[in-house]
């Protein structure tokens, strides 16, 4: 059994690592967080919006080994880790800023009275996705 894994993490907008060797990978599973570790079994679940992170073999600098998702799903195979996550944001690239304008403009659409159902669970997917990169950036 191998003692590391191959992790690839992609989103609409780009194509972040593909490959790289790790020991262990941290996501925000469906049914909680969940940790990968080499010789975990396949298997296919989404992914909530929380933090995540990797220990690389060898560094990362470019981005780090932590940040945000905002849903998704992963996939474990064969020792290969590929995540296909909407959103994805490491720690140094969350503005701090715009994550709490986020909040306060999610905080404020939740209280009209009259918001549908629909909204409504729009706006809660924005407040959690901005309280969750405010946590990690002040990590």
């Amino acid at each position: 059994m191998s003692e590391t894994l191959r992790l690839s993490l992609l989103s609409p907008e780009r194509k972040i690592f593909e490959n790289i060797e790790v020991t262990s990978v941290n996501l925000p599973g469906a049914e909680g967080a969940l940790q990968v570790l080499p010789g975990h079994a396949d298997f296919v679940s989404t992914l909530e919006t929380g933090p995540f992170s990797f220990v690389p073999v060898q560094s990362v600098d470019q981005y780090g080994s932590s940040g945000v998702i905002s849903s998704g799903f992963f996939e474990v195979r064969q020792g290969h880790v590929i995540v296909c996550a909407e959103t994805l944001e490491f720690k140094g690239e969350i503005d701090l800023e715009r994550a709490k304008k986020a909040q306060a403009k999610a905080e404020q659409a939740l209280t009209d009275a009259n918001i549908d159902e629909e909204k409504f669970k729009k706006y809660q997917l924005k407040l959690q996705r901005a309280l969750v990169r405010q946590q990690e950036a002040n990590l």
